[in-house]
């Protein structure tokens, strides 16, 4: 009897999971999970993966910069937030700094809930790729990283430097590997971050992210075609972006802009599953994006 293939079962598991949530968010449009991304984290984003032992990161969109400064580890290694989780907690993070108001965010009562609550599994083991190991280093990672916006105009110049937390504190009480308490556990927010984040921050659903988290690239993607689909709309025109910027704004890790392109149009197909208003065109040249009802549905 052949053996089944682990990658084969793991795909067809997230799949279905895609496809329970696109059934859900389309006859439950009403049950959004409203959750919220700071608009220039939209417009620029993190890493899909590790940059390396280099000194700053950068994507551009137009005239904005972003780039991050990594804390320095051991053996002066450099630790980049990447990939899904950092991008998970950034989700949280504005969320709750949007609706508290507050700086000071409380990461909640035990450890399982807080990952639940992010769209991760806190029983998938306790090895350095369960959920709960990966879910800590990216924690440190992004929590002791600082962000830069920089714009960049013929007459004008701005720049803002934001460490991401000005302080943390965790507590790992260890029970079993799912049950860790992080009671008390806490992190502020920098100031400047926390006012970065909360101004007009995007609102998208947090059913479609659960369903997308094993991409970085498809989280992404959502983010900004909801911010973008709210932009044609309110200017009730296409928004015509061209491929190359769309390579630099979020595509840094493909070397050529056909590869992103491929990608990309990969991540879409999955992406109008949970966000079936979506209207689409590309080109060889651009992605057209049409107005149309936004991803999740506007506060009265």
């Amino acid at each position: 009897m052949p053996r089944k293939d682990p990658d084969a079962s793991k795909s067809s598991f997230f799949l279905d999971k895609l496809l329970d949530a696109a059934v859900d968010i389309k006859q439950n449009p009403e049950a959004a999970e409203r959750v919220y991304m700071a608009r220039h984290l939209v417009q620029c984003t993190l890493p899909h993966s590790d940059p390396g032992n280099v000194n700053i990161w950068r994507r551009r969109n137009g005239n904005v910069t972003l780039s991050i400064r990594p804390h320095i580890g051991k053996d002066d290694k450099a630790l980049y937030p990447y990939g899904s989780i950092p991008r998970l907690l950034l989700f949280w993070m504005v969320t709750e700094a949007t609706r508290t108001k507050s700086r000071r965010i409380t990461l909640g009562d035990s450890l399982p809930d807080f990952m639940r609550e992010i769209g991760l599994n806190p029983r998938n083991g306790s090895g350095e790729r369960s959920d709960v190991a990966r879910l800590k280093e990216q924690m440190t990672r992004l929590f002791t990283a600082q962000i830069n916006v920089e714009q960049a105009e013929e007459a004008h110049e701005m720049n803002v430097y934001m460490p991401v937390t000005s302080k943390t504190e965790f507590w790992w009480a260890f029970k079993t590997s799912a049950d860790r308490s992080l009671w008390d556990s806490w992190i502020e927010l920098g100031e400047d971050f926390f006012k970065m984040v909360t101004a007009s921050p995007v609102p998208v659903d947090m059913r479609a992210l659960r369903a997308l988290k094993r991409s970085p690239l498809a989280l992404d993607l959502y983010a900004w075609l909801t911010y973008t689909v709210f932009a044609a709309n309110k200017n009730k025109a296409n928004r015509i972006v061209p491929w190359k910027g769309l390579h630099d704004q979020m595509g840094g890790e493909y070397a050529r802009t056909r590869d992103f392109r491929s990608k990309t149009l990969e991540a879409i197909k999955k992406i109008k599953l949970v966000y079936p208003a979506l209207v689409i065109e590309s080109t060889d040249e651009y992605l057209i994006v049409h107005p149309a009802k936004t991803a999740i549905e506007s506060k009265e």
